[in-house]
Protein backbone atom coordinates (compact mmCIF):
# COMPACT_ATOMS: atom_id res chain seq x y z
CA UNK A 1 0.00 0.00 0.00
CA UNK A 2 1.26 3.60 -0.91
CA UNK A 3 1.15 6.58 1.06
CA UNK A 4 0.36 10.07 0.16
CA UNK A 5 3.60 11.45 -0.43
CA UNK A 6 4.48 8.11 -2.82
CA UNK A 7 1.30 9.02 -4.73
CA UNK A 8 1.80 12.70 -4.76
CA UNK A 9 5.29 12.33 -6.56
CA UNK A 10 4.02 9.54 -8.90
CA UNK A 11 1.92 12.22 -10.69
CA UNK A 12 4.34 15.17 -9.93
CA UNK A 13 7.77 12.43 -11.68
CA UNK A 14 5.07 11.23 -14.62
CA UNK A 15 4.10 15.09 -15.12
CA UNK A 16 0.75 14.57 -15.02
CA UNK A 17 -0.25 17.63 -14.58
CA UNK A 18 -4.50 17.27 -13.50
CA UNK A 19 -3.99 14.55 -11.11
CA UNK A 20 -1.39 16.49 -9.78
CA UNK A 21 -3.53 19.27 -9.20
CA UNK A 22 -6.12 17.43 -7.78
CA UNK A 23 -3.87 16.39 -4.93
CA UNK A 24 -4.46 20.02 -3.58
CA UNK A 25 -6.92 22.15 -1.75
CA UNK A 26 -9.29 24.34 -3.62
CA UNK A 27 -7.20 27.41 -1.18
CA UNK A 28 -3.63 25.51 -2.00
CA UNK A 29 -0.58 27.58 -1.70
CA UNK A 30 2.38 26.43 -3.94
CA UNK A 31 5.72 28.12 -3.51
CA UNK A 32 8.03 27.06 -6.21
CA UNK A 33 11.98 28.07 -5.54
CA UNK A 34 11.80 32.36 -5.60
CA UNK A 35 8.30 32.33 -7.67
CA UNK A 36 5.58 33.59 -6.80
CA UNK A 37 2.99 31.71 -4.45
CA UNK A 38 0.74 30.20 -6.39
CA UNK A 39 -2.90 30.08 -4.79
CA UNK A 40 -5.46 27.88 -5.65
CA UNK A 41 -5.89 24.87 -8.28
CA UNK A 42 -6.41 26.77 -11.10
CA UNK A 43 -2.40 29.14 -10.27
CA UNK A 44 -1.07 25.92 -9.40
CA UNK A 45 -1.84 23.93 -12.72
CA UNK A 46 -0.83 27.39 -14.67
CA UNK A 47 2.52 27.48 -12.59
CA UNK A 48 3.24 24.17 -12.48
CA UNK A 49 2.13 23.26 -16.03
CA UNK A 50 4.45 26.07 -17.36
CA UNK A 51 7.69 24.78 -15.66
CA UNK A 52 6.91 21.26 -16.57
CA UNK A 53 6.55 22.59 -20.33
CA UNK A 54 10.00 23.99 -20.12
CA UNK A 55 11.66 20.27 -19.36
CA UNK A 56 11.74 16.70 -20.89
CA UNK A 57 11.15 14.90 -17.03
CA UNK A 58 11.87 14.90 -14.05
CA UNK A 59 12.68 11.89 -11.17
CA UNK A 60 12.64 12.50 -6.99
CA UNK A 61 15.31 10.54 -4.93
CA UNK A 62 14.05 10.82 -1.52
CA UNK A 63 16.87 10.55 0.75
CA UNK A 64 14.99 11.81 4.15
CA UNK A 65 11.34 12.67 5.04
CA UNK A 66 10.35 13.19 8.06
CA UNK A 67 6.77 13.41 9.27
CA UNK A 68 5.36 15.53 12.08
CA UNK A 69 1.89 17.15 13.15
CA UNK A 70 0.42 13.45 13.48
CA UNK A 71 1.58 12.85 9.15
CA UNK A 72 -0.23 16.07 8.32
CA UNK A 73 2.74 17.81 7.78
CA UNK A 74 6.13 15.77 5.51
CA UNK A 75 9.45 17.59 5.26
CA UNK A 76 11.30 15.85 2.26
CA UNK A 77 15.20 15.81 1.37
CA UNK A 78 15.62 14.88 -2.54
CA UNK A 79 17.89 15.58 -5.41
CA UNK A 80 15.38 15.97 -8.30
CA UNK A 81 16.40 14.70 -11.62
CA UNK A 82 15.92 16.96 -14.35
CA UNK A 83 16.20 16.12 -18.33
CA UNK A 84 15.88 18.83 -20.61
CA UNK A 85 14.19 18.46 -23.71
CA UNK A 86 17.92 17.78 -25.21
CA UNK A 87 18.32 15.23 -22.92
CA UNK A 88 20.82 16.90 -20.62
CA UNK A 89 20.92 15.38 -16.82
CA UNK A 90 20.68 17.90 -14.25
CA UNK A 91 20.36 16.87 -10.74
CA UNK A 92 20.04 19.11 -8.24
CA UNK A 93 19.25 19.15 -4.35
CA UNK A 94 16.24 20.15 -2.89
CA UNK A 95 14.14 20.51 0.34
CA UNK A 96 9.98 20.37 0.13
CA UNK A 97 7.82 20.84 2.92
CA UNK A 98 4.23 19.78 2.30
CA UNK A 99 1.36 19.89 4.44
CA UNK A 100 -2.13 18.81 4.25
CA UNK A 101 -5.83 18.78 5.57
CA UNK A 102 -8.25 16.71 7.25
CA UNK A 103 -9.43 15.41 3.44
CA UNK A 104 -5.84 14.86 2.49
CA UNK A 105 -5.70 17.51 0.35
CA UNK A 106 -2.50 19.40 0.50
CA UNK A 107 -2.89 22.69 1.52
CA UNK A 108 0.76 23.97 1.04
CA UNK A 109 3.83 23.24 -0.76
CA UNK A 110 7.19 24.57 -0.64
CA UNK A 111 9.99 23.52 -2.51
CA UNK A 112 13.64 25.37 -1.75
CA UNK A 113 15.94 24.94 -4.80
CA UNK A 114 18.18 26.34 -6.77
CA UNK A 115 17.19 26.04 -10.50
CA UNK A 116 19.91 27.57 -11.71
CA UNK A 117 21.99 25.04 -13.43
CA UNK A 118 18.57 23.89 -14.75
CA UNK A 119 18.20 26.73 -16.61
CA UNK A 120 21.72 27.35 -17.39
CA UNK A 121 21.44 23.69 -19.15
CA UNK A 122 18.48 24.42 -20.92
CA UNK A 123 20.01 28.24 -22.15
CA UNK A 124 22.58 26.41 -23.57
CA UNK A 125 20.90 24.14 -25.96
CA UNK A 126 18.96 27.24 -27.45
CA UNK A 127 22.57 28.63 -27.73
CA UNK A 128 23.32 28.49 -31.82
CA UNK A 129 25.79 25.15 -32.53
CA UNK A 130 29.25 26.68 -33.32
CA UNK A 131 28.59 30.00 -32.39
CA UNK A 132 31.47 32.36 -31.94
CA UNK A 133 31.71 35.07 -29.20
CA UNK A 134 31.79 38.45 -30.64
CA UNK A 135 34.88 40.20 -31.17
Amino acid sequence: MSDWITDYYADVDGMRLEPYVAHHSEDAVVVFANNPPAVGRAAIGEAIGGFWSMIGGLRHEVHNRWDVNDGATAILEVTTHYTTHGGAAVPLRCVSILDRNAEGEVTSLRVHIDLAPLFAAIASESEPQGAAAAP
